[in-house]
């Protein structure tokens, strides 16, 4: 008997001279044997092999695209958004090329975000050209999943976000943003800037935070910490909490999330540079409760509630054509609406 190893399998090969047979024995967990001609065994070996490499190719297919690498390349597909009222002109039109890459977002019909893609289809940077500044986003990726996001005026860098990652889910467990204080302090340049406040930040809490609490430094920062849902089925695919320290304001704003598991997110899948946390839960929010706490102390808590209208079916999952948000502060509901690439 002869033992010898093929792809990692050990096989057991018996020669029977006198019925020109061999006698094979593969295992892994498990053992079999079975018979065959020795002019048989050169043949079978090669079909052996060739299912191996094709079993070998199926895995590396299967699991090369995670479900969280960030490309938004889904089958529903948002086309045109309305905020407050669905009358008149879209606030933002999505642009898609022939491969059903987004490739431009136009803000009210006057602006337009020009998105670049490196060759693996991440998207390598978001510029949006006024008349007399260049806005950019730009990020870094490690293994398709983005780790670092730079945005720039005219080259000059302002603001700076890290991303950390869970080993296991690959899920964004932390964020860290570095902001520059003298581009905060002109609200009249920054409320200019549309690229920034759509995509990057909103700037209207952190300067009211600046003004409350006071912020001599020359660099703010901002430490986010996220944890997950695990589902039923363990697959971390909505966010529970998320807590936003400003230290340098002693401020600590705390957001914890309800879902509804039958209406889908149609922003799920979307990078944080262009959904934020929207781009990270599977489920449409019902309820988000937002606690804010100075200096340890909570000085105010609100809780928004969410309503979702006009299903729009895509893959047997609902997708709202309509949702309307509205704040404990003031019972005021806000509308948006979405129009989907059929």
């Amino acid at each position: 008997m002869k033992t010898v190893e093929k792809n990692g399998r050990l096989v057991f090969i018996i020669y029977n001279t006198k019925m020109q047979e061999m006698i094979l024995g593969c295992h892994t967990r498990g053992f079999f044997l079975y018979f065959c001609p020795l002019k048989q065994y050169d043949l079978i070996m090669k079909k052996y092999f060739s299912l191996m490499v094709l079993a070998a190719f199926c895995v590396v297919t299967l699991f090369s695209c995670k479900p969280d690498d960030e490309i938004y390349n889904r089958k529903c597909k948002i086309s045109k958004i309305w905020y407050l009222s669905n009358v008149g002109d879209p606030n933002e039109v999505y642009q898609y090329d022939k491969k059903d890459m987004l490739t431009h977002i136009v803000i009210d019909s006057l602006e337009t975000y020009d998105f670049e893609y490196n060759k693996d289809k991440t998207v390598s940077r978001i510029v949006h050209k006024g008349k007399h500044y260049t806005e950019k986003i730009e990020m870094t990726y490690t293994d398709r999943l983005v780790d670092k996001m730079v945005y720039s005026v005219n080259d000059t860098i302002r603001q700076e976000i890290s991303f950390t990652r869970d080993e296991e889910t690959t899920r964004i467990t932390g964020i860290e943003e570095v902001y520059d204080k003298a581009f905060y302090d002109s609200f009249s340049i920054l409320s200019k800037k549309s690229l920034y406040r759509k995509m990057v930040g909103d700037p209207e809490p952190v300067m009211k935070m600046m003004r409350e609490n006071g912020a001599k430094d020359l660099v703010l920062h901002c430490k986010k910490t996220i944890t997950y849902d695990p589902g039923e089925k363990e697959k971390y695919e909505n966010i529970a909490t998320v807590v936003e320290e400003y230290p340098e304001m002693r401020q600590e704003i705390t957001r914890t999330y309800k879902y509804d598991p039958e209406s889908f997110n149609p922003f799920y899948g979307m990078q944080y540079a262009y959904a934020g946390y929207a781009g990270y839960y599977l489920n449409n929010k019902l309820v988000e409760t937002e606690t804010i706490r100075t200096a340890g102390v909570i000085t105010r808590e609100t809780v928004f509630t969410y309503n979702y209208t006009g299903q729009h079916f895509m893959n047997d999952k609902k997708f709202p054509r309509q949702f309307t948000k509205t704040s404990s502060e003031n019972n005021i509901p806000r509308n948006t609406y979405i129009l989907y690439v059929k």
